[in-house]
C-alpha cells in the first residue's frame, strides 16, 4: 500500500494497532495456510516494479526503455522476466463516465444511498457511482501494431512478451487505489476480463481503504479501515472474488492463468460487528484454527495466516523504503520467519520490491536530498538484502532503475545525476548462485539457527534445505557501523557429514570444512552467503549422492521393514498412466520394478520405470500434496516439483527418497505385498522411508 502524505499520520496509527496485535504471535505458531495451486509461480516470481524509481509519474516509453535494459544486459536471461507497472497508469475515472468520481475530506470515494444522496459508508453502507472500464492515462498512449490498435497497456504487454517477457499491472481490492485512481471492488470480473484481453501475466493487488477513523459502539478505535463494502467484506474475500474472476476469465479466452500478487498490507484490522455473518473468512479452517484477536476481523491481519490460499504472492509486512532495517531481522525477516510455513511452490511471502542498486530518484543524494529514506544501497547492502530474500524463498522484485545512464538522467536545482543501475549492482542482481538459492524447486524457507538476535545489530543466522540436499547458510552482520565476525557450526545447523564442502556466493571462495562455517570478517550490513554440500559417505544433513543417480541403469529397491518387497508399479506395465504404484516381491527381469534416477538440471532427480508398453511408457513417479497420500506415475511434465526428487544415500547405502513438491519422504502404508507407495513426513525411526538397492 503506498500512502498519500496527508494520510501517513492515520496510517501510522492503524499500524500501531496492528503491531500490538502481532506481538501475541510467537515464532511458528501460525497455522500454515493451504497453497492457492493454480499452477502458476512454482518458483518466487523475478522482475521489476515501477513504484521504486519512477512512482506515479511512470510513462510507456519509460516502461519499454526498461524492458529493452533488461533485454539488453542479461537480467531476462538471468530470470528476471517480468515488468509490472504500479499504481497511477489509468485516468481518474471509468469509461461510464466523463469526469473523475467524487471524494471526501478522506480521499475516500463518495457513496451514495438508494436515492442517489451521499452518505459515510462508514457503516457498511452506501453504493459505487462508477461503471465501465478502466482506461489508459495519456502516459500510456495508443499504438498500432500489425494494423491492430492496442491501448497503452496492452501494447506494452505486446511488446514485453515480443522480447521473451511477462507483464503485470496493478489494482486495488477497494473502491480506490492508493493513488486515488479507480479501483477494482465490485467491478473484478469487468477488470479482470479487461486485463487478461490485454495480455496481462501478473496482477499486484494491493488494499487503499481511505475514510474517517471509526470507533464502535464498544468504543473502541479502529482506526481507519474503509467505508461500504470495504468493511462488509474481509480483504481475504475481496482477494478471492478477484482471483476467482482472474481464472474465469482465463479460461474463457483460452489463456494461461495469472499470478496474483496481493500487496495488502497487514495493517488493516477491520470491524468485528460490521462483517458480513457469511464471510467466508469466518470459517476459513486455518484462519480459525490460528484464532482472530479481540478488535479484529478474520481475513484481515495478519495476511500471513490466510493470504497464500487466495493469492500467489503475499505481502507479509509494510512498504520498505532504501534503508536496509527493513529487511533485516527488526523489519520483515522476523515475519517472513514465523510463516516461512506458508512458502511451497506456487506461494511466497512477498517482502516488498527490492532495493538493491537503487540510486535516490528524490534528489542528488547528499547534495539536494539528505534523508536517510532515500539513501542508495551500498553493493554490501545490496548483497546482503538479496541474500535474505533469497533464503526466504522471496520474489526478487527489483525496485532499481532498470535503464541506461542517459534515459534515467535527472536535473534539479542546478544538479543532474543519473539513477540508472550501476555495473556492479547489475553484477549482483544477475547472480547466478544467489538466483540458484531463491529459484531452488523445493520451495523451502529458511529457519533461523540459534535463538533471536539480542539486538538490532546482532548477527543473524538462516539456514535453508535445497532440493539436490544442499543447505545454504547466511551469516548477516545487522550492525550498519561496524564489521563482524559472525560464524557457526555442523552442529548448529543439524549436519551430520563428517565433511562439507563449501562455495561462498559472493567472493566465490570454495573450501572443504569439518566443523566451522564463517568466522571471517564480514563488513558494516554486509552478508556471507555458503552453500554447502556433503562430502563421499556423510550422513544425511547434506546430499550424500547417490551410486544410482546419473548412472544410466534400471535398479529395483526394496522398502525397509517390507521383508525385500520392492517398488513396483502397480498393476505391472499394463497398468495406465495415472495408477499407483506399490510393493511387491522382487521378481527379476520384471520392467514393472526397475527404476532409472536421472538427474534434472536443476539438482533434482526424476524417477521413471522401465515399462515401455500402449499403455504405459516411461511413467514418472509423482506424489500428492498431502501426507499418505499415494506415489502413482504419470507422463512426464519437466519443471513439475512434483515429479521431482531429491535422492540421499547414507554410509551403509540406504536410500531417502525425498519428494520436492511436498517435502515429504517416500514410505509405504504397510509392509505386506501390494501396499501403496506413499509420501510422509520425514521420520528416521520409519523403516519404509528407507529403500535398498536390490538390483
Amino acid at each position: 500500500m503506498r500512502v498519500p502524505l496527508k494520510q501517513l499520520t492515520g496510517a501510522l496509527a492503524t499500524m500501531a494497532l496492528a503491531a500490538a496485535s502481532l506481538t501475541t504471535l510467537t515464532l511458528g505458531s501460525a497455522t500454515p495456510a493451504a497453497a492457492l495451486g493454480n499452477g502458476v509461480a512454482l518458483t518466487p516470481p523475478m522482475g521489476w516494479n515501477s513504484w521504486n524509481s519512477l512512482g506515479t509519474g511512470v510513462t510507456e516509453q519509460q516502461v519499454q526503455q526498461t524492458i529493452d535494459f533488461m533485454s539488453a544486459n542479461g537480467l531476462v536471461q538471468a530470470g528476471y522476466n517480468s515488468v509490472t507497472i504500479d499504481d497511477g497508469w489509468s485516468v481518474g475515472h471509468r469509461d461510464g463516465q466523463t469526469t473523475d468520481f467524487a471524494k471526501n475530506s478522506y480521499g475516500a470515494m463518495q457513496l451514495y444511498d438508494a436515492n442517489g444522496n451521499p452518505v459515510s459508508g462508514t457503516d457498511g453502507t452506501g453504493n459505487d457511482p462508477t461503471s465501465g472500464h478502466l482506461t489508459p492515462n495519456g502516459a500510456f498512449p495508443s499504438q498500432t501494431v500489425n494494423g491492430q490498435t492496442m491501448n497503452g497497456i496492452q501494447y506494452l504487454a505486446w511488446y514485453a512478451h515480443s522480447k521473451g517477457m511477462k507483464f503485470g499491472v496493478y489494482a486495488t481490492d477497494t473502491y480506490t487505489t492508493c493513488q486515488g485512481h479507480p479501483g477494482s471492488l465490485g467491478h473484478e470480473s469487468t477488470d479482470a476480463t479487461d486485463f487478461v484481453s490485454w495480455g496481462v501475466d501478473f496482477v499486484k493487488y494491493d488494499d487503499c481503504p481511505y475514510g474517517p477513523p471509526i470507533t464502535g459502539p464498544d468504543g473502541h478505535n479502529y482506526g481507519t479501515q474503509g467505508e461500504g463494502k470495504e468493511l462488509t467484506q474481509s480483504i481475504y474475500a475481496r482477494v478471492q472474488t478477484f482471483q476467482h474472476a482472474l481464472d474465469a476469465a482465463s479460461a474463457a479466452q483460452g489463456k494461461p492463468r495469472v499470478v496474483l500478487s496481493v500487496s495488502a498490507q497487514p495493517v488493516h484490522t477491520g470491524v468485528p460487528y460490521l462483517l458480513n455473518a457469511n464471510d467466508p473468512a469466518r470459517t476459513d479452517p486455518v484462519i480459525v484454527a490460528a484464532g482472530t484477536p479481540q478488535y479484529q476481523s478474520p481475513g484481515y491481519s495478519p495476511t500471513g495466516i490466510w493470504c497464500g490460499q487466495v493469492a500467489n504472492l503475499c505481502r507479509i509486512g509494510g512498504d520498505r523504503d532504501s534503508e536496509l532495517n527493513g529487511v533485516l531481522y527488526n523489519g520483515q525477516l522476523q515475519t517472513a520467519l514465523q510463516y516461512a510455513g506458508n512458502v511451497r511452490p506456487g506461494g511466497w511471502n512477498d517482502l516488498d520490491m527490492s532495493f538493491a542498486g537503487w540510486q535516490d530518484v528524490f534528489g542528488d543524494y547528499g547534495v539536494t536530498d539528505t534523508c536517510t529514506c532515500h539513501k542508495p544501497f551500498t553493493d554490501d547492502e545490496s548483497r546482503t538484502e538479496l541474500s535474505i530474500l533469497s533464503m526466504m524463498a522471496a520474489p526478487l522484485i527489483s525496485g532499481a532503475d532498470l535503464r541506461t545512464a542517459a534515459d534515467s538522467q535527472h536535473t534539479d536545482s542546478g544538479y543532474t545525476w543519473s539513477t540508472g543501475i550501476t555495473a556492479s549492482s547489475l553484477a549482483i542482481l544477475k547472480n547466478a548462485d544467489v538466483i540458484a538459492i531463491d529459484q531452488d524447486a523445493l520451495g523451502k524457507a529458511a529457519t533461523l539457527v540459534g535463538s533471536a538476535p539480542s539486538s538490532p545489530t546482532a548477527p543473524v543466522i538462516l539456514k535453508r534445505q535445497l532440493a539436490n540436499g544442499d543447505t545454504a547458510v547466511a551469516l548477516v552482520n545487522q550492525d550498519p557501523s561496524n564489521w563482524a565476525m559472525p560464524s557457526t557450526t555442523l552442529s548448529a545447523l543439524g549436519l551430520t557429514g563428517s565433511s562439507y564442502s563449501y562455495k561462498e556466493i559472493w567472493s566465490g571462495a570454495t573450501g572443504t570444512t569439518t566443523g566451522t562455517i564463517g568466522g571471517s570478517w564480514i563488513p558494516a550490513h554486509g552478508v556471507a552467503l555458503y552453500r554447502l554440500t556433503a562430502g563421499s559417505g556423510s550422513g544425511t544433513g547434506g546430499t550424500g549422492g547417490s551410486n544410482v543417480v546419473g548412472d544410466g541403469k534400471y535398479h529395483s529397491i526394496a522398502a525397509g521393514g517390507t521383508g525385500g518387497r520392492v517398488l513396483e508399479v502397480q498393476g505391472g506395465c499394463g497398468a495406465a498412466v495415472g495408477g499407483n504404484s506399490d510393493i511387491n516381491a522382487y521378481q527379476s527381469g520384471n520392467a514393472a520394478q526397475q527404476w532409472l534416477f536421472t538427474p534434472n538440471t536443476n539438482g533434482t532427480v526424476q524417477i521413471t520405470d522401465n515399462c515401455a508398453t500402449t499403455a504405459q511408457t516411461h511413467g514418472v513417479l509423482s506424489a500428492g500434496a498431502q501426507a499418505g497420500n499415494s506415489a502413482y506415475l504419470l507422463n512426464s511434465y519437466p519443471g513439475n516439483p512434483w515429479q521431482e526428487w531429491k535422492v540421499q544415500q547414507n554410509a551403509a547405502g540406504a536410500l531417502t527418497i525425498t519428494n520436492v513438491g511436498n517435502g515429504m519422504v517416500l514410505d509405504t502404508s504397510g509392509s505386506a505385498a501390494g501396499s501403496v507407495a506413499v509420501t510422509n513426513p520425514g521420520n528416521s525411526s520409519a523403516p519404509g522411508q528407507s529403500w535398498t538397492v536390490t538390483s
